[in-house]
């Protein structure tokens, strides 16, 4: 995931750079609302651990990232993420779309849309979308 966000949002941030910003960012902003919900809400349903656990163990290891890294980086970085899975008639079909909260509202346009292709089993490849 890391890397494919990083290919997306250009600029030659490295995958390692970004993973730790975005864990930063959630270690530090617990209660900060992420599209309706606490950032520990998120985190506690989906790791059953702590923010300061998740974003430690996040941090210095290898697991992949999900939908809570890619909500964080769509709203530090103000863009749009979509998600893409491959159709089974050979096409891609978009099952999410995270925007930072100023754009989700209406009242500021994301910088850029960044595209991921979604492979199951938390794998994310970039996707390029023309």
């Amino acid at each position: 995931l890391f890397h494919s966000l990083s290919y997306g949002l250009g600029g030659g941030a490295s995958a390692r750079r970004l993973r730790a910003e975005l864990e930063d960012h959630i270690a530090g902003h617990p209660d900060e609302d992420l599209n309706g919900t606490p950032i520990k809400d998120w985190v506690l349903w989906d790791s059953q651990m702590s923010v300061a656990s998740y974003a430690a163990k996040m941090r210095d290891s290898n697991d992949w990232g999900g939908a809570i890294e890619i909500a964080v980086c769509a709203r530090l970085r103000g863009v749009q993420v979509d998600v893409f899975e491959q159709s089974s008639g050979g096409g891609y079909t978009r099952i999410s779309s995270f925007k930072n909260s100023d754009a989700a509202a209406g009242k500021k346009k994301p910088s850029k849309t960044v595209s991921v292709l979604y492979g199951g089993r938390c794998h994310y490849d970039a996707l390029v979308v023309r």
